[in-house]
């Protein structure tokens, strides 16, 4: 299986070391994380979309048209999740404003070849756990701080964790560079 390219959605650096720290506490509990992950280019980010072949100039201006507006975008944390199948990945699930959904959408839509299944916004912690490690991973982060990010009273709900984007990049996987597209994205 051929690496994807993707068009990623960075964290504010006081975000991006939250999610370094829920890495290190899984580690710290045991459990593998994306902390191990020592690419040059890796940190925390959401994946806005993917595809096999690389996006073009006109993809990569309607992505800077698209998402320049909505940046910097703080966007809600709303608890755990787990994808996968018999092997799974724990994320912080994240609540992407209805903007932010379609500038998603018309971005995959522009991309050939991008995949079209449904966009799940979140910021991956761990990867390819089985289910009984996932339990345990899940039970270590309850049990944690949470996402120690920033807070805001939305409404008298109480508050609610946020997690502020700053910037969309290109991963040329060919290349194993990033480039800019919109916001503070390095």
């Amino acid at each position: 299986m051929s690496r994807q390219h993707a068009l990623e959605l960075v964290l504010s650096p006081e975000d991006d070391a939250r999610v370094r720290g829920r890495w290190q506490a899984l580690e710290d509990g045991g459990i593998p994380s994306l902390a191990r992950h020592q690419g040059r280019t890796h940190r925390p980010h959401l994946t806005v979309a993917t595809s096999q072949i690389a996006p073009d100039a006109d993809v990569l201006r309607a992505a800077q048209d698209l998402w320049a507006p909505l940046l910097p975008l703080p966007l809600r944390v709303d608890g755990l999740v787990l994808l996968g199948g018999r092997r799974v990945s724990v994320a912080d699930l994240v609540a992407a404003p209805l903007e932010a959904r379609v500038a998603q959408a018309r971005v995959t839509h522009a991309w050939s070849g991008a995949d079209e299944r449904p966009w799940i916004p979140h910021v991956t912690l761990a990867t390819r756990l089985s289910l009984a490690r996932a339990g345990e991973a899940l039970e270590l982060l309850a049990t944690a701080a949470g996402p120690e990010s920033r807070t805001e009273t939305h409404d008298g709900a109480g508050a609610r964790t946020t997690l502020t984007v700053q910037g969309l990049r290109w991963w040329d996987p060919d290349h194993e560079v990033v480039a800019p597209v919109a916001g503070v994205a390095a």
